[in-house]
């Protein structure tokens, strides 16, 4: 293949007046295709015409004809153009059956995105989707997703990424009723689930300004962040957890909250790599935040 020698090139928006212009048979119709006036594609013929060094159009009656160097540049553009053209188009519908790519948390698919998804489908009903309930603590991976939910801090930020902060809540410590009664109990002396979901030392942190010691207190690991709310509804521990998360059951009792609060917030951010964002994830991330909006609490 040949090396093109980009500056031994005519500027692009030169090269495109002229296909224009040969295609459609004048500067009115190839000012009109362009959306410039007749004037500036003109101008623009004039220029590539200076720097190649040959007329390429000239008047004949009320109209343009091509030259025969005109010609003879007319339909490699064109074949040229066209080539790009068709290559762009593939490469739009390529991303648009690739659908849309999310990495989130288990809980946070569970509790706002699966039970809303009903009318993000109804709307964008030929958009795929597909989720992977990877954890808070796994990597941010933005070659593989397009879109990665996580809960940080509210001062968290990620280098080289666009984030877009979807609803902050607090960190609450509870229990099964079974455990905590009505939620006024001394928690040093209960048993806490470990934290595999949280991560980035916020369980250890929360423990602390409850008033006891991270490393004195009774663990019970159920093996996975997927399970720790499962053991925290069996009654088997205390639990660290966002307060979005588990909503439901404190509203309805199968958890409760305990009279000590760690006095921390948590914010889910939605993050996304630097540059252009498609249109297909613009749809969903702009439904995402909008969702999410009213599900955001302080306190």
């Amino acid at each position: 293949m040949n090396v093109i020698n980009w500056n031994q090139l005519p500027a692009l928006t030169t090269l495109r007046a002229f296909e224009a212009t040969a295609r459609l048979q004048g500067y009115s119709a190839a000012s009109r295709a362009l959306n410039v006036t007749p004037a500036a594609i003109a101008q623009q013929v004039r220029k590539l015409e200076a720097e190649i060094g040959m007329s390429l159009v000239r008047r004949e009656g009320r109209g343009l004809v091509l030259t025969q160097a005109g010609e003879q540049l007319a339909q490699p553009l064109k074949e040229a153009f066209s080539l790009i053209a068709s290559a762009i188009h593939d490469v739009k519908a390529t991303e648009d059956m690739r659908g849309v790519r999310v990495s989130t948390t288990d809980h946070f698919a569970s509790t706002v995105i699966l039970p809303r998804l009903s009318e993000f489908w109804a709307k964008h009903p030929t958009l795929q989707t597909s989720f992977s309930p990877d954890g808070n603590t796994a990597p941010v991976d933005l070659e593989a997703f397009d879109i990665v939910v996580r809960a940080a801090s509210p001062d968290r930020i990620w280098d080289n990424c666009q984030t877009f902060r979807l609803l902050e809540t607090p960190l609450i410590i509870c229990g099964a009723p079974s455990l905590v009664g009505g939620g006024n109990v001394d928690v040093a002396s209960l048993p806490w689930i470990a934290d595999r979901g949280i991560g980035g030392g916020v369980f250890r942190e929360a423990v602390r300004r409850a008033g006891c010691d991270p490393d004195e207190i009774s663990l019970v690991d159920p093996g996975s962040a997927k399970l720790e709310l499962e053991a925290t509804l069996m009654g088997y521990g205390l639990q660290v957890s966002p307060e979005l998360t588990i909503r439901d059951h404190l509203a309805d009792g199968s958890l409760v909250r305990v009279n000590v609060s760690p006095d921390m917030r948590g914010v889910y951010y939605a993050i996304c790599r630097q540059g252009p964002i498609s249109k297909q994830t613009r749809k969903f991330l702009d439904w995402l935040l909008r969702i999410c909006a009213p599900l955001s609490r302080t306190s």
